[in-house]
């Protein structure tokens, strides 16, 4: 009787065919996972949670007082009005992601101390605000704000954005193009694709956005005075799409800043640098 020999025997060549085609399927389901939780979620990490902003800032603060922004009856912000003369014009300052009104008071006092009113923007959902956190009410609320604002009082307006507020700055120029005489975007994003692009390079997130927020495209009829402050230490918006920024607009002013990051970007601007700032704005 002849043996049956089996310790050399091959599994079916089938069997790795069916492993292999089990292994793509389930990337491939968890490709498309993880596509439809990106589309569904870009509101939620483009506007997460806020930190915590404290008690109002509401009141007098020696050279300058503090009162909530009520245009149409509905809190929007805050207004940081020059206790002394009258003022120079308007600035409306958008805060970036992760911060709220209450957390812009020292930008507000460097457009204060030099004579300006000072419009510190909130978005819907944030803060005191109410609404829904999303991309598309803070760009609606962010336009909203300089229509209120030149509505309310007369004289120039200028506008300052810092990163996601630099986005919504540089929407609210487009079609009010006369309206704006100076605009200051700092950790500024080019477009907000690109962005998305480099750091989610593995899925096609150009096309998934609910809004590209081009910042050149929204800018390129706006002809008025413009500063593009860039950080070159940078890692979340990278001091290169602040560089194409102003270099895909003509006559925009580049202000770099070596020493600086994306979060210290404040504390490591002087005197001069501000100065630089208001000068490129035509606001000095």
């Amino acid at each position: 009787m002849t043996a049956t020999h089996t310790r050399n025997a091959r599994p079916p060549a089938t069997t790795g065919v069916s492993i292999l085609v089990y292994g793509i399927g389930a990337a491939l389901a968890v490709y498309v996972a993880v596509l439809i939780a990106l589309y569904l979620m870009q509101d939620s990490m483009l506007l997460p949670e806020p930190v915590d902003a404290g008690h109002s800032l509401a009141g007098h603060h020696g050279s300058y007082d503090v009162e909530p922004w009520r245009p149409e009856g509905q809190y929007a912000g805050y207004v940081v009005t020059p206790a002394a003369g009258t003022p120079r014009g308007t600035f409306i300052v958008f805060h970036g992601n992760e911060e709220v009104a209450e957390n812009k008071l020292p930008l507000a006092e460097v457009f204060a101390r030099d004579g300006y009113r000072v419009v510190i923007v909130e978005y819907p959902g944030q803060g005191q605000r109410g609404g829904q956190r999303t991309m598309l009410a803070a760009l609606a609320a962010s336009r909203e704000a300089l229509t209120a604002a030149r509505a309310q009082w007369h004289g120039r307006v200028y506008l300052v954005g810092e990163s996601l507020g630099a986005g919504m700055a540089s929407q609210a120029v487009r079609n009010n193009e006369d309206a704006v005489a100076g605009v200051a975007l700092i950790t500024p994003w080019d477009t907000l694709a690109s962005v998305a692009g480099e750091k989610y390079w593995l899925f096609p997130v150009r096309w998934m956005l609910h809004d590209p927020f081009d910042s050149i495209d929204a800018l390129k009829r706006y002809e008025g005075p413009l500063v593009v402050v860039g950080a070159q230490r940078d890692t979340l918006i990278p001091v290169a799409h602040a560089q194409r920024l102003a270099d895909m607009h003509r006559g925009a002013q580049l202000v770099l800043l070596p020493d600086a990051d994306h979060e210290n970007w404040f504390d490591t601007m002087h005197d001069a640098q501000w100065q630089q700032v208001m000068r490129g704005m035509h606001a000095d």
